[in-house]
């Protein structure tokens, strides 16, 4: 009998959305793609949460939780060197504060193939 060691593991991404369609909508699409969703929270207390006591190897953050940004969770996942990307309506970047502006986006709304694609550049091709 194979041993769990056996099969690949499937990258586990973290999904922080407000929106319950979108996030869903995303969490379906990863797992299409191979991925291993954790999530979605929907807070920001819910994606601190999650971060903490997840092994994660990416991140998917919406900027703007229900009035309250993301970047505490994005802190710490550059801390551990775990790559995310922004979810954002905002076209400003200035809203990013600096020291996490090189992160990439993905403007709302996108097309989920636009998802795929920098998932796949971000976290890995599935």
């Amino acid at each position: 009998m194979p041993g769990q060691s056996d099969y690949p593991r499937h990258p586990k991404i973290l999904i922080v959305e407000d929106n319950v369609l979108v996030a869903e909508t995303i969490a379906e699409a990863l797992t299409d793609s191979g991925y291993e969703v954790v999530g979605p929270a929907p807070t920001l207390n819910a994606g601190l949460e999650l971060a903490a006591e997840n092994d994660l190897d990416g991140a998917l953050l919406d900027v703007d939780l229900a009035g309250r940004y993301c970047f505490p969770i994005a802190m710490m996942l550059a801390e551990r060197n775990v790559p995310f990307l922004f979810l954002t309506g905002f076209h400003d970047p200035s809203v990013i504060p600096p020291e996490l502006r090189t992160a990439s986006r993905l403007t709302k709304p996108f097309h989920l193939s636009d998802l795929g694609r920098v998932t796949a550049k971000a976290f890995g091709a599935r």
